[in-house]
């Protein structure tokens, strides 16, 4: 029996190892370009999380301002449907008086 064959008549196959210095370069190279190619999509896309997360920065203090100016307008509004508004525009606008209340007025214009 010979050295390379086997008891049950299978030549014995070696597994070659890349002697080739080129194709281990080659090899190292590929996984070289995808890890940079990797890391640049990481980049950008750290980039674009930090864009939206100034832009989501900039909406939440631009609904926090409506807010306010929501609650400024119920106050108005709340102001102007009640009896004291409409007291205040029959005493300036049509110069209205409450009975048995005196009221001067400035003759000098």
């Amino acid at each position: 029996m010979s050295e390379s064959n086997r008891p049950d008549g299978r030549k014995r196959t070696r597994i070659k190892k890349p002697e080739n210095k080129v194709v281990l370069g080659l090899f190292f190279l590929f996984w070289a370009a995808i890890l940079i190619m990797l890391f640049a999509l990481f980049v950008g896309e750290m980039e674009m999380y930090n864009e939206l997360q100034t832009q989501l920065a900039r909406e939440r203090a631009n609904v926090e301002a409506a807010l306010t100016e929501q609650e400024s307008l119920e106050i108005e509004l709340t102001f102007f449907d009640s009896d004291s508004y409409l007291e205040q525009l029959a005493r300036e606008r049509l110069g209205m008086a409450r009975p048995n209340e005196i009221v001067f007025r400035n003759i000098a214009e």
